[in-house]
């Protein structure tokens, strides 16, 4: 199979969401009982913008695609800070696969988004008019409630190219771009089939995307390279800058003395890192300046608290020499570095936050006057999206309207807290999952026995008779579950979309078998490029009025297939498929 993932059609995205949520009560298998709607009557403003939590995915894996944005949405999201773009896109960024391990702490050797920068642009746009559409559609909020962020790096010549260059212009402005037309003649086209969203509401969906940036540099980038280039974003792109900070401000004592003291001793530190990025003194220095610079043109900075924090591969964790470390290992040091910076300018710095922010600590972060807060590895975790909905309704309390300042002593003490706190720390039986010796079948999704998932039961996922792990972890909403019509155990099954899947991993980190979904499920392929390219066992269907179908069987033969022909696949297949085509056909 190909880890080249392929955008859903807005046309094609409309008819999915309207016909699983008739007939399945659900969109992209976030069931409506995950749907959030604020009904505290509070609300936060943040960069000028209104909006009703001031949560939602940090830039990564589950703000890629326009699906992964509707399922945060759905679930409680409302801010969002879509995934980094650069001038080195598409197939032109290696990007090693599997990518993410998230089993406790979270580790990743992603970058910047792996579609063509034109491409993420477009599910951007899509994304837009979608949550405007589910908003109004699903009685989630009268008015707007939500806001992109854009974040782009990573050096001055790449943001000052006319790839990134026209992305920016296009996010602050996309009136008259060839997708914004194309999203509203579909929406115009489909109108029947919404029962709240009209063309009121449509003509009332404004063209700036974004107004705002979350600047992200690589590691090692001068001082003197950030400042020019939050000096263009503000002087010359005239948009309210958030700066991503790195964990390494902290110096490497601190971080090892923390990670010693917290049972984190067998992580490796790349002491170059500490050496050659932006150093604290020079940080609180450049940001007294472009605060400076911000005021006089009536925008508004501050900094992305934090970064994830670059670590050694020793023992074959992920492809590669380097991983990138985040999660709840990460809190004690990005709550730290805020609160140092926040006693610098004695709390009038906008932080947002990210950095180990779940349920347990969301609404001590926001007590602090810290907003918008933002996370990866808590939903890449069982549960997934489905995990947003409890710490949105947790939060509801700590809503407090427009930033005014930080509360520094406020903070210092959670700061305090968080290197005591022993849920930070390593217990060596919280992140290990027990997988039963036998191997992951296609049609095999029964998890009695399959995995115990011990502390994780206790936050957010409730057990149940029937394993879906692989379907909530997922942040392309890859694998689905379909029902076969059957009792008991046969009731249902788990299938692989191909088209959307970017061989993550994260599936078969937390899969309760030995095996891997994105590689032993039954795989629905897209097109035949994709079903030439793969060792997957699975079909394409060539013509749905006929049934007919190619196939590769478990056994890896190829055939030409049609509905009801005898002994050709197997029973598990034939059922698959012709479940797939006569009830799922929108996911074909």
């Amino acid at each position: 199979m190909s880890d080249r993932m392929r955008p859903i059609s807005f046309e094609k995205m409309v008819t999915w969401i309207t016909t699983e949520l008739r007939d399945n009560e659900s969109i992209f298998g976030v069931h409506k009982s995950k749907f959030y709607r604020n009904n505290s009557g509070k609300s936060v403003e943040l960069l000028g913008e209104k909006v009703a939590m001031p949560l939602g995915p940090a830039a990564g894996p589950n703000s890629q695609l326009a699906q992964n944005i509707v399922s945060a949405y759905l679930t409680g999201s409302r801010f969002i800070e879509l995934k980094t773009v650069q001038v080195i896109d598409g197939e032109d960024l290696k990007v090693s696969k599997p990518c993410i391990r998230a089993e406790d702490e979270c580790y990743n050797v992603e970058w910047s988004t792996e579609l063509k920068v034109t491409e993420a642009y477009d599910e951007y746009v899509k994304a837009w008019f979608l949550l405007h559409v589910l908003m109004k559609e699903l009685n989630l909020s009268d008015e707007r409630d939500f806001m992109f962020n854009m974040s782009v790096g990573y050096d001055l010549k790449g943001i000052k190219s006319p790839k990134i260059d026209d992305y920016i212009e296009g996010m602050k402005n996309a009136s008259g771009t060839k997708i914004w037309n194309e999203c509203r003649e579909i929406l115009i086209s489909q109108m029947d089939s919404f029962s709240n969203f009209n063309n009121k509401d449509l003509d009332e969906i404004s063209p700036v995307i974004s107004p705002s940036i979350a600047l992200s540099t690589l590691h090692g980038c001068p001082p003197e390279e950030i400042e020019r280039i939050v000096n263009y974003l503000l002087k010359e792109k005239n948009i309210h800058t958030f700066i991503k900070m790195n964990p390494t401000l902290l110096g490497e004592r601190f971080v090892r003395d923390t990670f010693d003291q917290m049972g984190y001793d067998y992580i490796v530190l790349n002491r170059h890192h500490f050496i050659l990025d932006l150093q604290y003194k020079d940080a609180v220095k450049m940001i007294k300046r472009l605060k400076a610079v911000a005021k006089n043109l009536n925008l508004e900075i501050g900094v992305k608290l934090t970064n994830t924090l670059p670590v050694k591969i020793l023992n074959n964790e992920l492809p590669g020499e380097e991983m990138y470390l985040s999660g709840r290992a990460l809190f004690p040091l990005s709550i730290s570095l805020a609160s140092r910076l926040a006693k610098e300018f004695h709390g009038d710095l906008q932080i947002s936050y990210s950095g180990g922010a779940d349920f347990f600590n969301v609404d001590k972060i926001l007590a602090t006057g810290i907003q918008p807060v933002t996370f990866v590895t808590n939903i890449l975790k069982p549960g997934g999206y489905g995990r947003i909905v409890q710490i949105a309704k947790k939060a509801e309390k700590q809503l407090i309207g427009a930033f005014s300042a930080i509360n520094t002593e406020l903070l210092n003490e959670l700061a305090k807290e968080a290197l005591r706190d022993k849920y930070y720390y390593k217990d060596m039986g919280k992140g290990d999952r027990k997988k039963v010796s036998s191997k992951l079948s296609s049609d095999d999704c029964s998890a009695r026995g399959s995995v115990c998932l011990n502390e994780e039961q206790k936050k957010c996922v409730p057990c149940s008779d029937t394993c879906e792990l692989c379907v909530g972890v997922c942040p392309n909403r890859a694998n689905v579950t379909i029902n076969l019509e059957g009792k008991g155990s046969s009731s249902h099954q788990v299938i692989h979309l191909d088209g959307i899947c970017n061989e993550c991993g994260n599936c078969a980190a937390f899969c309760g078998r030995m095996g891997k979904p994105y590689k032993d499920k039954v795989t629905a392929f897209w097109t035949e490029a994709d079903f030439k390219d793969s060792t997957n066992k699975g079909f394409l269907v060539l013509d749905r009025k006929k049934g007919l179908c190619n196939v590769r069987k478990e056994d890896g033969q190829i055939v030409s297939y049609s509905i009801g022909q005898a002994d050709a696949i197997s029973k598990e297949m034939e059922t698959v498929i012709k479940i797939c085509i006569s009830k799922y056909s929108y996911i074909i």
